[in-house]
């Protein structure tokens, strides 16, 4: 199976965006398994990561892309600005949460400089798809983050 896109849509960088985007995303992922609720989580930590880092030297928003596909294995979210790239604020206290919580929830996830246009942050979140409910009714191998899970419980 060819990958096929899913959806592709530039929003701006305001915090609205991260519920849009979330919604978009969710829709159109309708009638495939994967863990929705993860996928959900990461896209609104991504997209709140690029509205309260990416811009904050700019006067108006910039943009973020939000981006799926799918192919014969799972989903790729991808979302992308152009702001000024991962820089330490000088009233954070800290990393926070977000990128390891979304490094969680993915299957895999990368997160790299050079966004829309070659500046910014791109991240991109795999998600394998669940379950027998494979593409084509072929059974999905389902191993990963739910026995990393529970491998950390016992």
């Amino acid at each position: 199976m060819k990958e096929a896109a899913l959806l592709d849509v530039d929003l701006p960088a305001v915090p609205k965006s991260a519920s849009t985007a979330r919604r978009a995303v969710l829709e159109a992922l309708s009638g495939i398994a994967v863990d929705r609720a993860a996928v959900s989580i990461v896209v609104s930590e991504a997209v709140t990561n690029a509205v309260i880092h990416a811009y904050r030297d700019r006067e108006h928003p910039g943009t973020v892309h939000v981006s799926a596909s799918l192919d014969a294995e799972g989903i790729e979210v991808s979302v992308a600005d152009d702001g000024i790239g991962m820089r330490p604020r000088i009233d954070s206290p800290g990393l926070g949460l977000g990128v390891p919580l979304m490094a969680d929830l993915a299957d895999h996830m990368e997160v790299e400089s050079g966004g829309v246009g070659g500046g910014g942050v791109r991240v991109a979140a795999r998600f394998l798809l669940m379950g027998p409910a494979g593409p084509h009714g072929r059974p999905v191998a389902r191993a990963g983050r739910a026995e990393r899970h529970t491998a950390l419980l016992v």
